[in-house]
């Protein structure tokens, strides 16, 4: 359920006009600590796509020439003086560029402040002049980002920059530009787009009828459990052992999740659509997370009925406090440290019960084979010391039911230090350095 909240406020914060709070320099991400890349998008305007063609341009402008250029996008600029002091600040914090050549450039978008900076270090001057940037600015960036087009504006302008720091011929990037502008229709052909978007909406439409529909028809195959007095025995819903799922041969629960939740994001592709609005795209899918999530919980098999093996009549679901009192000890155990979660069945011509358990994949490992549970202990301890950088430890496994005990010895690889600097060297900025060159504008 968290997902689902985190999903509802994503789609309402892309829905709403950006919110004014505010942000420092400390909470902008350093793309190149963060994941070795130039793109910091923090207020999460622009495409996967784009961002992994920006970190395409910009290494190879960083290999080709030693110069280095970030973009970064922020809600607002709030609490600095304007959005240019914000820029400087922030490139020099991050010191964009080599240390010495100060051939750093910081592309900054601050959405709430509807402003474009462009940060130039000091040894750019005679490359790329303030004149030249302001130019890139006005002809080849504000004009999309007025049409709220921040992919398109934001590619165009790093190329125009990246030509520029290349010695490249503008004019080859200007026509490779408007090739690839051209690939994608615009408001020009209006019959065509509109053409297009029916077509998609047709083919959302019935492609997510169709596959809810599969769905459906699988939701309704009855999952067949054996029922017995005591219900002492406990049959998994993950593990796959050999004759564990002999009387789950019908249970389709992930696929049934897989069909009803591609279905519903069809339909909410569907409805976001015909409509524009954000908010509509989460509706179906929330429907079926939430469906799942309170049927899941009390029932353990959300979507199929439940049949007894022997006499075929549906079965009902055990209340926790009563099948907490019918579990045998070693599940109870694996119950109270969080290790697995129980779902109990009954059926009332036969007068048995059975017990199945969906196990957490995170304690897969602390299975004990005697007591059939996941109740093991574990212990570890390094014993000796290889050719570094290896180190060997022992892993004690124990049950404190059945006495159950083993050991096993582990090799585990550490980190070399040394090369770990290295690395950290790598991923970071140059330490360039700026004293406010530049340009900006306003959309």
């Amino acid at each position: 359920m968290p997902k689902v909240w985190a999903a509802v406020l994503l789609s309402v914060s892309l829905w709403i006009p950006q919110p004014a709070w505010a942000i420092t320099l400390e909470q902008v991400p350093n793309p190149r600590r963060q994941y070795g890349g130039w793109v910091s998008d923090t207020a999460d305007i622009l495409s996967s796509s784009t961002e992994s063609e920006l970190n395409r341009l910009l290494t190879q402008l960083e290999q080709r020439t030693g110069a280095e250029m970030a973009v970064v996008t922020v809600p607002n600029t709030q609490g600095y003086a304007t959005p240019k002091a914000f820029t400087t600040q922030l490139f020099n914090y991050w010191g964009i560029g080599k240390a010495g050549r100060n051939n750093g450039v910081l592309f900054l978008i601050s959405v709430g402040d509807r402003r474009v900076e462009i940060e130039t270090g000091r040894g750019l001057v005679t490359i790329l002049p303030d004149s030249r940037v302001q130019q890139i600015i006005d002809q080849q960036i504000l004009p999309k980002f007025r049409n709220r087009d921040f992919d398109g504006g934001t590619l165009a302008g790093v190329r125009q920059l990246t030509a520029v720091l290349q010695g490249q011929p503008v004019a080859e990037v200007q026509a490779s530009t408007a090739l690839s502008n051209a690939a994608v229709p615009r408001a020009g052909g209006t019959g065509s787009l509109a053409a297009a978007q029916s077509s998609l909406e047709g083919i959302l439409l019935l492609l997510g009828i169709i596959i809810l529909g599969v769905g459906w028809q699988r939701s309704r195959l009855p999952v067949y459990l054996k029922a017995e007095r005591g219900g002492a025995k406990v049959l998994s819903l993950t593990r796959r052992e050999q004759g564990t799922m002999a009387a789950f041969s019908s249970l389709q629960s992930d696929p049934v999740r897989l069909l009803l939740y591609s279905g519903s994001l069809c339909l909410g592709l569907f409805l976001l659509s015909a409509s524009g609005n954000w908010l509509v795209l989460v509706l179906p899918f929330l429907a079926v997370v939430t469906t799942d999530g309170i049927l899941g919980s009390k029932r353990g098999i959300p979507f199929q009925p439940v049949v007894c093996q022997s006499c075929g009549r549906p079965m009902r679901p055990i209340q926790p406090q009563i099948l907490d009192g019918q579990l045998p000890p070693a599940h109870r155990l694996a119950k109270s440290r969080r290790r697995a979660r129980y779902y109990g069945w009954f059926c009332p011509a036969c007068q048995g019960m059975a017990v199945v358990v969906r196990e957490n994949k995170s304690y897969r490992h602390l299975y004990c084979p005697q007591c059939q549970a996941l109740t093991l202990d574990l212990q570890t301890e390094i014993i000796r010391r290889n050719i570094y950088p290896y180190t060997f430890r022992r892993e004690t496994l124990t049950c404190p039911l059945c006495q159950y005990r083993t050991e096993r010895e582990v090799e585990v690889q550490e980190p070399d230090d040394s090369d770990y600097d290295t690395r950290d060297r790598d991923r970071n900025f140059g330490g360039g350095s700026s004293d406010g060159g530049g340009a900006g504008g306003s959309w």
